[in-house]
């Protein structure tokens, strides 16, 4: 028994013909046929009767098409995983500096640790950078924060929703309120992440239509340098509520009205998704579950 046997004896289940199934393999009828009969010499039964013209399954018949299409799937699922192994490429997945703060030790802790074989890099950038290396083929995959819609072109696995909290100082005179509106920071200096990342744009917007000039320090693209100079009480800044849980000397306060981010696994619609991506996506949504 070979598995070429198995294939030409199911097609000719599929087809009920020799004939029909030669054409649909592109092989000759003889190969079939001769395949059929050692199938039936080797296990020394029948396989098929004739009605009609037709090719019928005899018991015998019916109970090794069920064991054919249970081998010739592992088979082809065995192929497949050996020929990803043998081509694997590294997944490239873009993570925004802040978020990865939160996600990469659930990753790294979690996923990976499951898929040991699986390479990755992880390239940090703002979310326009990481939009930009979609559109060059630089990055397979990328956790995204946003609003809702996503550019044309994306589809998303929703990983979570995240409140953005202004972080002050545990010394700092508002680290006791519940929380801070706009007209509360009006003269507090900034120190905010740079313009092109996501959450800076809604901050200063939010100030724009109260009226108020932001009083910014400094930009930066590095969360430690946002952390150091806010528990320092040079500046105060705005980050996912989740940084400053559990830092010693760092406290988020709830914005009034309340200010959320949708974060997502995001992936070029058009782009073939490998069986690791595939489990990324189906992790994040356990997760995000």
């Amino acid at each position: 028994m070979t598995l070429d046997q198995l294939r030409y004896f199911q097609a000719a289940c599929q087809f009920s013909s020799i004939s029909r199934a030669a054409r649909a393999l592109n092989i000759s009828q003889p190969s079939v046929s001769t395949a059929i009969s050692k199938l039936e010499d080797e296990f020394g039964v029948a396989l098929f009767t004739r009605q009609n013209k037709r090719l019928m399954l005899t018991k015998e018949g019916a109970v090794l098409l069920r064991h054919t299409t249970a081998l010739l799937q592992e088979a082809d699922n065995t192929a497949k995983r050996m020929r990803e192994l043998r081509d694997t490429k590294v997944l490239n997945l873009g993570v925004p500096p802040m978020i990865s703060a939160f996600l990469l030790p659930t990753l790294f802790g979690d996923f990976f640790r499951q898929y040991p074989y699986l390479k990755v890099n992880i390239i940090e950038g703002d979310r326009s950078t990481l939009v930009n290396m979609f559109e060059e083929n630089r990055i397979h995959m990328a956790f995204l924060p946003h609003d809702g819609v996503l550019e044309s072109g994306l589809a998303s696995q929703l990983l979570a929703e995240m409140d953005i909290a202004c972080c002050v100082g545990k010394e700092h005179p508002l680290a006791h309120r519940s929380c801070a509106c706009i007209e509360d920071l009006r003269n507090e200096k900034l120190v905010l992440f740079q313009n092109s990342f996501f959450h800076t744009g809604r901050i200063l917007d939010r100030f724009h239509q109260s009226g108020i000039t932001p009083n910014v320090l400094m930009h930066t693209a590095q969360v430690s340098t946002v952390q150091s100079m806010v528990a320092s009480g040079l500046a105060i800044s705005f980050v996912f509520q989740f940084l400053p849980d559990g830092t010693e000397n760092l406290v988020g306060i709830p914005l009034d009205p309340p200010m959320r981010t949708k974060v997502s696994l995001v992936w070029k619609q058009s782009d073939y998704l490998s069986d690791d991506m595939l489990r990324l996506i189906q992790f994040v949504k356990n997760t995000s579950g």
